[in-house]
């Protein structure tokens, strides 16, 4: 059997990629070991720009999430160092930027939505034995876990969304770049007791003997990690009346009544914490998602977030190329740019995993005075980088035309109450490429749309003046304003192409037209 998409595990990234690329009609084959969803949480954060695909997809509100409002800091007295407000962060993806999540929950709505396509045919409970890749085929040998019989099938294209230890990026050979920041923390999953209200947002306990996290998620549902020392026993650590003990001093926090002996310990495992990159995201027709093209420390909580955000990226572009949309050559800027950013976020997660995890005692108090001193000087927590715009350098964009620093980032989404036609912002928009032009005269608009070179736009094009519905939220015409924006192109995943500016406008959206169709395909129109 042949197929045109081998997509290979079914977690969150494997069944998010089934149910993007379900939707298309391509005929697709998901292999998954497992035949059940791991009922474990094991991603418990969201960012916003995860909702707003989720948004895309159709099924954010089939997901429930619960906005986290801050993060606390305390010392190894117990005191609070600094609060970090949340909601006073901006929010350009419509959405709060950090909620918490049942992961469970989301790969049930993700598979609903995958198993309803009849396109797609699954081969669950079998494994990928073999893989053969070449440049225009892949041929694969599944064997089924059961009775061990196997078969032999093929796929123009494979996505290896099949975990850290990935099968597929072993048999294509490709290296990982290893930061050798390996910490060793004890995961605990606690569910509270019915009868108490959660009554507190994640802290961040800064003891330098036992750095500790405690995070309120979803319901009743709370997550520890403990760091630990060199000098620790698992069997130990990992003991129930031990990990209560662990609990103990900072159980109040959750709510001053709570009998930590009460509620139930989900799971409590051993978890290293890694920071691996592979080398390339894409060899053959063969693309790596998720942990299978990256491993981070989980202290952004981007884990998941950045596997959600390659299927995203990889999604449209190969859609595309068998449709015959798109020149073939778009694939390579998926390792690309999604290889940068993955970069960008997992060292930022590794420096914050070195400042609050420290066990240096020097160290812990020149972290805790900085922090300290951010109540009076806020400034001093972009240190921390809670937020990031986390932009496209390399691939699709616009380097030469009109260079501004909004070219690679993601657009704002005006505030998604705001509806024309009852759709919000990116619904109206499309997930296509799109040409919006602000605050211009209807004549000059009219000429816009004239050129010849806007047509690759298929009519996608949009005038929104000061009096348009989505200018109405002030964060969206203040990202104009800061950017000395005219128009802009925007990409099927909401990454800015380029932008104009106000001088120029009609010379310089002929230009970048024209490099965009050249970019893509010199023949088909977008």
């Amino acid at each position: 059997m042949h197929y045109d998409i081998a997509i290979i595990g079914y977690g969150p990234v494997g069944a998010m990629a089934a149910s993007m690329f379900g939707s298309s009609g391509l005929n697709i084959v998901v292999i998954e070991p497992k035949k059940e969803i791991w009922d474990i949480p094991r991603a418990v954060a969201l960012d916003g720009q995860a909702q707003r695909i989720f948004q895309s997809c159709g099924i954010l509100n089939n997901i429930p999430v619960k906005p986290i409002d801050g993060l606390t800091f305390i010392n190894k007295k117990g005191q609070q160092i600094v609060y970090v407000d949340f909601t006073d962060h901006s929010t350009p993806n419509g959405y709060s930027e950090t909620v918490g999540f049942s992961q469970p929950n989301l790969e049930r709505t993700l598979r609903e939505q995958a198993e309803s396509y009849k396109n797609i045919t699954f081969k669950l409970g079998s494994s990928l034995s073999n893989l053969v890749a070449t440049e225009n085929n892949n041929e694969l040998t599944v064997m089924n876990n059961v009775t061990n019989e196997t078969e032999v099938i093929s796929s123009k294209y494979l996505l290896a969304c099949d975990g850290a230890d990935s099968f597929v990026r072993k048999k294509l050979s490709i290296s990982s770049f290893d930061y050798k920041c390996e910490q060793d923390w004890i995961v605990v999953d606690y569910e509270l007791d019915p009868k108490y209200e959660i009554q507190c947002s994640p802290h961040q306990i800064c003891d330098y003997q036992r750095p500790t996290t405690l995070a309120p998620i979803m319901d009743r549902h709370i997550r520890w990690e403990f760091k630990y020392n060199s000098d620790d026993n698992q069997a130990e650590m990992e003991d129930e009346r031990n990990i209560r003990e662990m609990m103990r001093p900072h159980a109040w926090r959750i709510n001053r009544d709570l009998d930590i002996s009460t509620g139930k310990l989900l799971r409590a495992s051993k978890y290293r914490f890694h920071g691996l990159i592979a080398d390339n995201f894409k060899l053959y027709n063969c693309f790596l998602l998720g942990d299978s093209a990256h491993q981070m420390p989980p202290f952004l909580g981007q884990g998941l977030c950045q596997g959600i955000k390659d299927v995203y990226n990889l999604h449209w572009k190969l859609t595309g190329v068998i449709n015959g949309t798109y020149s073939k050559k778009i694939l390579d800027t998926y390792s690309l740019e999604r290889k940068a950013i993955v970069k960008s976020v997992t060292e930022t997660a590794i420096k914050q995993g070195n400042i609050v995890g420290t066990q240096n005692r020097y160290i812990a108090l020149v972290r805790d005075f900085i922090l300290n001193c951010a109540r009076q000087f806020p400034v001093l927590l972009n240190f921390f980088q809670f937020y990031h715009p986390w932009a496209i350098e390399e691939g699709l964009i616009d380097k030469t035309l009109f260079k501004n620093k909004a070219n690679g980032i993601v657009i704002p989404q005006p505030d998604i109450n705001i509806k024309i036609e009852d759709k919000a912002f990116d619904q109206y928009i499309g997930y296509k490429f799109a040409l919006l032009v602000f605050n211009q005269d209807q004549e000059v608009f009219d000429e816009i749309k004239s050129l010849d070179s806007v047509k690759i736009f298929n009519d996608n094009i949009h005038l929104l003046n000061s009096n348009h519905p989505f200018n109405a939220d002030m964060s969206f015409v203040e990202w104009q304003k800061k950017y000395n924006i005219s128009a802009v192109i925007i990409r099927p995943d909401r990454h800015v192409y380029g932008c104009c500016d106000n001088r120029t406008i009609i010379q310089k959206i002929d230009k970048l037209s024209i490099e965009l169709h050249n970019n893509i395909n010199k023949t088909i129109i977008i």
